[in-house]
């Protein structure tokens, strides 16, 4: 951890010691403007090396994120993102005293409000789907919705077309073959019990839910006590939870791949965002404490709505909430890691790879710590799956 830290102080040293100039482009409207423009201050040029390593920082904690709450009890989820959205507004806090950012930017609160609501059925969909299934999911579906954003400008964001024809055609592909390895993914069965919650609690402590089966032949009535975060459960058969966790992965991806169109719309239409005569500084990392600002805000108005509908009396295991605050602070160090990358190296690189390394660790972890994954079937699925994305990804940096 602090290796990571060094690094990360590093790295916002050199972005707030190099500087770019924008000397033409201000030339040219101040002609056609009549109305002097300066470039921003904060605005900052990233070596190649520092984007590389953003996208090891985001693939390795992308993937770990939920390690620390994998084998706690998170109730409905309610209570876990809260205090997860804490800790990420937190990171986003300190980021902004380090930056020394002066600016605000509400419009970028949407991204904020859109990962939010994405993250709310991730409890969910790891309980039933499992970790790398579920991860490896809503990754592709963010994948395809990012790469989408960037190809077709979607929203009012300019559109990111490669240059020549057989670039065109290697983004195509990479899309299609990381599209096609979710099917791959979804054929793993995962074995979630592999490793039983640590942490468990009664209905009187308002978290998981024991149920009584009674025999119903003349033997004697044996008690079967099963535990689970969502009751309703127990009325759906195995692979009915698994596709609505499946489905409900693929929404949830659907989220976060548009949660960087406000601050990528302010970056391409500087003109509408001046403050003082100066422009928005191109550098993502000045806008990170403005999407962890509604990060924060949309969780706070999810749970006290949840909290009226459960009339004051919501699912809270207190042992989850150090955890969550520890995975909290995993993903936004993640985030600031994409953020990292894509000023680094563009969108059409840095996507596709972090996107796509997330689920290399996770299934490492669900491999050798949790066991999820086991049989040679399994095996078989991952390995296809793994090449198809790795494959993928190449294509979409060579198409870049």
């Amino acid at each position: 951890m602090s290796t990571i830290a060094t690094i990360l102080t590093t790295t916002i040293t050199i972005l707030l010691n190099s500087n770019i100039t924008l000397a033409e482009e201000i030339n040219n409207n101040s002609l056609a403007t009549n109305v002097t423009v300066l470039p921003p201050t904060s605005d900052t040029t990233v070596p190649l090396w520092v984007g590389f390593i953003g996208c090891l920082i985001a693939s390795v904690f992308f993937g770990s994120n939920f390690v620390p709450v994998k084998q706690y009890s998170a109730g409905d989820g309610f209570f876990f993102q809260f205090v997860f959205c804490v800790s990420v507004w937190i990171v986003g806090l300190i980021l902004d005293v380090i930056l020394d950012n002066q600016r605000f930017y509400p419009l970028v609160l949407i991204g904020g409000v859109l990962w939010t609501t994405g993250n709310l059925v991730t409890v969910f969909c790891i309980k039933t789907c499992g970790l790398t299934v579920g991860l490896l999911i809503w990754g592709t579906s963010c994948l395809i919705m990012g790469w989408a954003g960037g190809r077709f400008g979607i929203f009012g964001i300019n559109a990111q077309v490669p240059s020549t024809s057989l670039k065109l055609t290697l983004n195509y592909a990479s899309v299609i073959l990381a599209a096609t390895s979710a099917i791959f993914f979804v054929l793993i069965k995962s074995n979630n019990s592999s490793k039983e919650s640590t942490t468990s609690y009664n209905p009187n402590e308002q978290a998981t839910v024991e149920m009584e089966k009674m025999a119903d032949s003349n033997e004697d009535a044996t008690e079967i006590i099963a535990e689970t975060d969502f009751p309703f459960l127990v009325h759906l058969s195995a692979p009915i939870q698994k596709t609505l966790g499946c489905v409900l992965a693929l929404m949830a991806g659907v989220f976060y791949g548009l949660m960087f169109i406000p601050d990528q719309y302010i970056r391409d239409h500087p003109e509408k965002y001046l403050y003082k005569g100066e422009r928005p500084p191109l550098n993502g990392l000045y806008y990170i404490n403005s999407q962890y600002s509604g990060i924060l805000l949309s969780s706070a108005f999810y749970f006290i709505v949840y909290a009226l509908l459960k009339c004051n009396r919501p699912t809270i295991n207190p042992t989850i909430a150090l955890p969550a605050m520890v995975s909290g602070l995993m993903w936004a160090i993640a985030n600031i890691g994409f953020i990292l990358a894509i000023s680094s190296l563009t969108g059409a690189v840095a996507y596709p790879i972090v996107t796509i390394l997330p689920g290399v660790v996770t299934s490492l972890w669900s491999l050798f710590w949790f066991r999820e994954i086991v049989g040679k079937k399994n095996y078989i699925y991952l390995g296809c799956g793994m090449f198809l994305r790795c494959l993928a990804a190449l294509l979409s940096g060579l198409s870049a």
